[in-house]
Formats: C-alpha cells, structure tokens, sequence
C-alpha cells in the first residue's frame, strides 16, 4: 500500500506543499544550505570526507544534475534540505540527503508522506539506489528502515576518521 502524499500542486519542474515547495536544485542552494544543516549531517560529512558542509552540497549537486532537489521553505525561499541521486554507473545511483533541522520544524509530516514518492522518483532510471550512512546518524538510519531500504554491511573504519558506517540499497520494485 501507498503512503499519502500532501503535494497541493505541481508545475514545471516545482512541487508545492503546505509549508514548503520542492525544485531542482542550483549550486547556490548547497552554498546557502551548507552552514544550516543538521549537526549529524556535518558531523556524517567530517567523518567521510572531511570537507566542508557547503562544498559538500555543491558538489553533490553539480553530480546530481537535474536529479538533484532542494526543499524551499515556502514563505523565504531559504533551502532547508537538499537530496537528488549522482551516477554511480548505468544501473546504479548514489542517492544522497542533506537537511536543516528546520526542515522538520516546519513539515515533519508532510516530509515523511512525501518520502515514498521521492525515493521512486530519484530511481529514474537506475535500478538501485545505494549509499553508506554514518552509524552515529540514528535519524537517517530509523528514515532509510522505514523506507524500507536494506543494510547490506557495516564498514568499520570508514572515510577520513575511519568510522562506522552501514551500507544500505534499494532495488527498483
């Protein structure tokens, strides 16, 4: 069964909600967001790459192309999350999420309805979606079980701090 969705419109290339709209995201976006996200996300980002929150965003941005997305708030235009899905061969994406706690703040709810639908969406046309997660980032990892992505390994010393991450997939149903 199909979770609902609380999308009260969609135009060319923008889908709005009650408190926030979803585009396609500019490197800008990555630059504005970068100091606002969540201390777990930062913290994820230390812990692989250890580089700039910002850099970071813009990066994975510039690798997403136009299958990467930012979530606005509705009122101020701020970017208060970042998601989209980088090539990682013909039949694989690198499906990535970056937010602010104000994300949650203003639509928890309307975030959690709407997760199901961007996650089948960011498939396009890959047949898996993966990535690893930072063990530390118990957010993240309770959204990715509801979403009923699969954690296929843990890598003990991962990224520049050699820390625990989980690695976790998703097939196209």
């Amino acid at each position: 069964m199909k979770r609902c969705t609380t999308i009260v419109r969609e135009e060319s290339n923008k889908w709005i909600y009650e408190h926030a709209y979803i585009e396609i995201s500019c490197e800008n976006d990555g630059v504005i967001l970068g100091p606002n996200l969540r201390q777990a996300d930062k913290d994820e980002i230390q812990a692989a790459l250890g580089k700039e929150p910002s850099e970071v965003l813009v990066e994975s941005i510039r690798l997403s192309g136009d299958t990467g997305y930012t979530v606005k708030d509705l009122e101020t235009d701020e970017p208060l999350a970042c998601f989209g899905t980088a090539p990682f061969n013909e039949t694989m994406g690198l499906v990535w999420f970056l937010g602010s706690n104000e994300l949650f703040k203003k639509s928890r709810i309307s975030f959690l309805r709407n997760s199901e639908f961007w996650v089948e969406k960011l498939f396009g046309d890959f047949d898996v979606l993966f990535n690893v997660v930072d063990s530390r980032n118990k957010v993240h990892i309770r959204w990715l079980k509801w979403l009923e992505f699969e954690f296929i390994g843990d890598i003990p010393e991962f990224g520049v701090e050699k820390r625990m991450f989980h690695q976790f997939m998703k097939c196209k149903e």
